[in-house]
């Protein structure tokens, strides 16, 4: 995480704005090691320093999750993405991905259970302008380091407050895609409780920098607040890697 900090750092931030997120995931353990979800979000742009920019955005995914062993599992997945952009024309966008993620190292610290999850994803990406705009297709790759760290027990339980911890960079594959928001890094830190077995809520905080859209740097400082409801069979299907 501290190396995805440093091109934060190093490229001119133009413009500021803040967004707002609700998600809504169901997980489902279909077998011992195949795990299935759906999930469904909307973001808003709440604030911003530019007068003419206005966003919003619905969206809905679903993705199946293999467990090889305990250390690493495969993923693969679908969203539709409804953009409505105010001042431009209306997007739509339709993407799949295939994906891995590594469970490593395991350790305990101060008393507390903590893993590092490693997830690799390449995404297909189709998009098109409702304004019958010409449709384009792009691929990107996903790099995410993320931790669950139990806060108030020694490990995450029923009763139990827990911190999300992730940073996560993107990188277009070939011609860039026609992409109003094209996130590039992404640094999150948040709390979770879980109530029973069954539903867990989060709020999270991610600082996030996006690449202007003509010009090939990172001009945009995102400020996210998302809030998170997520259910499932059992509790150990909860805190997994999810399509957003």
């Amino acid at each position: 995480m501290v190396f995805a900090t440093s091109p934060i750092a190093a490229q001119e931030v133009e413009e500021s704005d803040v967004q707002a997120w609700f998600q809504y995931q169901y997980q489902h353990r279909v077998s011992e090691s195949i795990r299935g979800s759906w999930g469904l979000g909307y973001r808003d742009l709440i604030s911003t320093e530019d007068e003419l920019a206005d966003w919003s955005r619905l969206h809905f995914i679903g993705d199946f999750v293999y467990s090889h062993s305990r250390r690493v599992s495969f993923e693969g997945g679908f969203g539709g993405y409804y953009t409505f952009a105010g001042e431009l024309s209306d997007l739509w966008e339709l993407r799949t991905w295939q994906g891995a993620i590594v469970f490593w190292p395991a350790f305990k610290l101060a008393g507390r259970q903590i893993d590092l999850r490693h997830r690799f994803r390449l995404e297909q990406r189709w998009t098109n302008q409702r304004d019958g705009g010409d449709s384009e297709f792009g691929l990107r790759l996903r790099y995410r380091l993320a931790s669950f760290i139990p806060l108030t027990k020694p490990t995450i339980e029923n009763g139990s407050f827990y911190v999300p911890l992730m940073g996560e960079t993107f990188s277009d594959l070939g011609d860039d895609s026609l992409d109003y928001f094209a996130a590039r890094l992404r640094l999150t830190v948040g709390v979770g409780y879980v109530f029973n077995d069954y539903w867990t809520l989060e709020f999270r905080y991610t600082a996030q920098q996006s690449r202007d859209q003509v010009l090939n740097r990172f001009k945009t400082d995102d400020h996210i607040l998302d809030f998170r409801i997520r259910t499932a069979v059992l509790i150990r299907d909860l805190l997994s890697p999810s399509g957003d």
